[in-house]
């Protein structure tokens, strides 16, 4: 039985499709959208008939404020694709126009009739209905198919609801920020925007701004010109700078500090970026695309992160959501990981035993995708044959820098594949030289300049220039100044 929702506040539309187009349809009839979100909930329709002319309009926070009554049914069709994007809609109208059948199908309508029609052949609306129900399957089966493909696995309603709301960005040249927990995809994501933009064919860069120490921050994404600072003997181009013409993947954006928020801010209005020591900026074409797991709204209003360099970071938002709240992907994550991490060891895992199925749905997965694939790496490594509920439980014992997920680094001493250390130069390395010397002699700045052959005063510039005066302080309270 295909479910329909009829949105008219007369009775001419249900009427006639109790009449003619009775077979193998349930209606429901509402006669506004003010409780649309309500109207909807739980009903699961495969269809919606929307009449375009009301004799009155109704005001709800979801409608917003009352408009003309010649365009409530689009004002209605905006909330309903705000609200489910799945749902097909065929709007019917007894007064057909150019501007609101335009207006109609850019706004995701499925199709737009006219009364004449329907009165003219009463098989015509029924062919439109079943044509708009089977477009709706095709086209949920084949995003699934696409997405699938591109590693981005799921076939749950919301993740399907995530597919539909990456195809709308990816033409899109407006900044995109991606919300959600830790480890649901949001790296993946930026990564499927960029493969298949029009910038695919340039420069994809990413930059994790909780991985990289706010002394270094600034010049990796901005750059700095020859003779900035001690040492700086050329001109070192920043990220946004390598990555014009592409895309630039703000990642973990809420660890922005905020001395550098109103330098991105300068960037997006403006198109231009500042390199330490420059006397002008310089011209870049980049899209930006920016990922957070914290509460981003809430730092505004606590005043840790600029209004005006969120909303122009949300131009276009996708939230992701967490494994828990789509448990029925995870079948196919289990057989998807397994796969992949049975073919890069070269071992053949035939899959997993029910006690170990059933030890994952209990799971709370508070890493949520990226911890299900460390796990099931780890028991891919220990399992003969079958993955077992002892090769789960001997796998949450494997240290995390042993497997192969995103790696994070420290702030002060990054791990050798961090981003930090990627096309690392040699001011990067200078820091941790310093620091390491640093410690070495325990804080004694003479000692361990003396090591690095460098004077002591030259030591000292180095300490404020990489923000490491604290290491120096640290020992000094132990009664160790140097």
């Amino acid at each position: 039985m295909i479910k329909v929702l009829i949105i008219d506040d007369g009775e001419d539309l249900t009427n006639y499709c109790h009449q003619w187009v009775s077979n193998g349809f349930e209606y429901d009839h509402i006669k506004s959208g003010k409780n649309l979100a309500r109207d909807l909930k739980g009903r699961d329709y495969n269809l919606i008939l929307l009449d375009k002319n009301f004799s009155r309009v109704e005001q709800s926070e979801l409608l917003g404020p009352a408009e003309d009554v010649e365009n409530e049914g689009l004002r209605i069709l905006t909330a309903l694709k705000r609200l489910n994007q799945n749902i097909p809609v065929i709007m019917v109208t007894a007064h057909a126009d150019y501007d609101s059948m335009s207006s109609a199908l850019h706004l995701g309508a499925f199709d737009y009739v006219e009364w004449d029609a329907l009165e003219r052949d009463y098989l015509f609306l029924k062919l439109k209905m079943e044509r708009a129900v089977e477009w709706e399957k095709s086209t949920r089966k084949d995003l699934v198919e696409k997405y699938n493909n591109w590693g981005l696995i799921g076939k749950s309603e919301v993740m399907v609801k995530l597919f539909q709301q990456v195809e709308t960005v990816l033409a899109s040249d407006s900044t995109l920020l991606l919300l959600g927990e830790t480890g649901t995809g949001k790296d993946l994501v930026a990564k499927i925007i960029h493969s298949n933009s029009k910038r695919a064919s340039k420069p994809f860069i990413s930059v994790n701004c909780a991985a990289i120490p706010a002394t270094l921050l600034e010049e990796q994404l901005f750059g700095h010109e020859k003779g900035t600072f001690t040492d700086a003997k050329e001109r070192k181009a920043g990220k946004f700078e390598i990555a014009n013409g592409g895309i630039i993947f703000l990642n973990e954006i809420g660890e922005l500090p905020k001395k550098l928020q109103p330098k991105l801010l300068k960037v997006i209005e403006e198109k231009k970026v500042d390199p330490l020591g420059a006397s002008k900026p310089i011209q870049v074409d980049v899209r930006i695309i920016s990922a957070t797991n914290r509460n981003i709204e809430k730092m505004v209003q606590e005043g840790n992160f600029r209004s005006d360099l969120y909303y122009r970071l949300k131009v276009l938002e996708i939230k992701f959501p967490p494994l828990r709240e789509r448990m029925e992907d995870l079948p196919l994550l289990i057989d998807h990981f397994i796969h992949q991490k049975s073919k890069l060891m070269d071992k053949e895992i035939a899959g997993i035993t029910r006690e170990a199925s059933n030890y994952l749905y209990q799971k709370k997965w508070e890493g949520n995708i990226r911890e299900l694939e460390n796990l099931i790496e780890g028991a891919v490594k220990k399992a003969d044959r079958l993955i077992t509920l002892k090769d789960l439980l001997e796998a949450k014992k494997v240290p995390r820098e042993k497997l192969s997920p995103q790696k994070t680094c420290s702030r002060e001493i990054p791990d050798k594949d961090c981003p930090v250390f990627k096309d690392a130069d040699m001011s990067q390395i200078e820091k941790v030289a310093i620091l390491n010397a640093l410690r070495a002699y325990q804080g004694h700045v003479e000692p361990a300049s003396k090591a690095l052959g460098i004077s002591k005063a030259t030591m000292y510039n180095k300490i404020n220039q990489y923000g490491l005066s604290h290491l120096v302080k640290r020992y000094a309270e132990r009664g160790n100044e140097g």
